[in-house]
């Protein structure tokens, strides 16, 4: 199962690499393509777990002017 983030930056916003930062502290790896960033798990997840980790990239990505698009493919 895994997650995948599209970006959208704005150069009002935060810097792309402070992005790459944070997703990675979150345990996202960087993807090339369609989608940026991808969250495998370790097993299948319940909705609850998927909205636990996009309620915590929300959060941690206030402010920072960058909008995205979430992904689950099971």
């Amino acid at each position: 199962m895994r997650t995948y983030v599209r970006m959208i930056f704005n150069s009002e916003g935060a810097n792309p690499q402070q992005i790459v930062s944070l997703m990675r502290q979150m345990g996202f790896e960087e993807s090339m393509g369609m989608h940026d960033f991808v969250y495998k798990w370790k097993d299948r997840a319940s909705l609850d777990e998927v909205l636990k980790l996009v309620s915590d990239m929300h959060t941690r990505m206030k402010g920072l002017q960058v909008n995205y698009e979430v992904t689950t493919i099971s």
